[in-house]
């Protein structure tokens, strides 16, 4: 039955010659049936409607997944040719590693050897200087003045010589030593520094010299190593004084898991370009007319290394020098 049917039906009904009250009956009942009829139109419409548009979103739906599926098949293609490149990356890495730690290591077994050889060439060297130095020494007091002005001058050179060598020697020994002791002990770095003003006593009359100092912690240190490093660095500013007597202030500060030096002085400074060429072996900067074999800044460096710190020095030429250095809390 479509609507046109009732339409139909209403007019029939009309035209019919019956009771009016039971044409009237008859017409409620109609009215009744087209009322569920529209309300079941309107009921399938709206499902075709609906269906309509779940067809619509599905298709869509199925569209999107197939975009979806064939980017990711794309980008699991480029993830999979990453991995590719990235182990490949990898085990040259892990070669390249391995070859360096190979590297390492035949560099760390030359470094000792090396250091065994300084050690003992040094050592070995002390014994036949000492007798060149004396019998020198020995013609110098018996014969000057008994030769002509020439060999006077020839035996002073071999002094000389004697002597200045046998200081590369001992600084040659001290250096390689520096990196064979290992023993840390906790240490009240005052009393360090006492022993260290004690052992440069003649220098520091001689010289006028004042050194001044803030309170110094305790730490765990290498005891000796660390002595000459302030040896090294006091002495240092009393050799390369200035027109003034030496003024050597020390002061300390925490920071972190590290404490940081500063040995400051009012000597005759030097030029901040040579801050690498300063603390290699045997490098004399300045004033090269002083004593010295050049090896006290690259003993410094090695000590402060065996304490996981770092050295550095800031200056200018005349302003006198502050030396920096850090030692890491063991």
């Amino acid at each position: 039955m479509t609507k046109s049917h009732i339409d139909i039906l209403k007019n029939q009904l009309t035209e019919l010659s019956i009771d009016e009250s039971v044409k009237a009956n008859l017409f409620q009942q109609i009215k009744g049936i087209e009322k569920e009829f529209i309300r079941k139109e309107f009921k399938i419409n709206r499902m075709l409607t609906d269906k309509s548009i779940a067809v619509n979103l599905l298709k869509t739906s199925v569209d999107e997944l197939e975009a979806h599926k064939a980017a990711l098949s794309i980008q699991n293609k480029r993830i999979e040719e990453a991995n590719q490149r990235l182990e490949q990356q990898n085990l040259l890495v892990s070669d390249q590693s391995k070859k360096l730690e190979e590297n390492l290591r035949q560099l760390e077994m030359s470094y000792q050897e090396l250091e065994q050889f300084s050690y003992i060439a040094s050592h070995d060297l002390k014994s036949p200087l000492r007798n060149i130095a004396s019998y020198a020494q020995l013609l110098k007091r018996r014969y000057k003045g008994q030769l002509d002005k020439q060999a006077d001058e020839f035996i002073d050179f071999i002094v000389k010589g004697a002597t200045h060598m046998d200081e590369i020697i001992r600084d040659l020994l001290e250096y390689s030593r520096a990196a064979r002791e290992n023993d840390f002990v906790q240490t009240d770095l005052n009393n360090t520094l006492e022993v260290v003003k004690f052992n440069l006593q003649q220098e520091i009359r001689e010289n006028n010299a004042r050194i001044e100092s803030a309170q110094l912690p305790r730490l765990l240190i290498n005891k000796s190593a660390i002595s000459q490093l302030f040896q090294n660095l006091i002495g240092n500013a009393i050799k390369f004084r200035g027109d003034q007597p030496p003024v050597i202030s020390i002061h300390c500060e925490h920071q972190s898991r590290q404490w940081l030096f500063r040995v400051v002085d009012n000597g005759v400074g030097m030029d901040e370009c040579f801050q690498q060429k300063a603390f290699l072996p045997f490098q004399r900067i300045n004033n090269l007319d002083r004593p010295g074999t050049g090896m006290g800044l690259a003993i410094c460096k090695k000590v402060v290394k065996m304490h996981k710190g770092d050295i550095w020095y800031e200056s200018k030429v005349g302003k006198g020098t502050t030396f920096n250095f850090t030692i890491s809390e063991q």
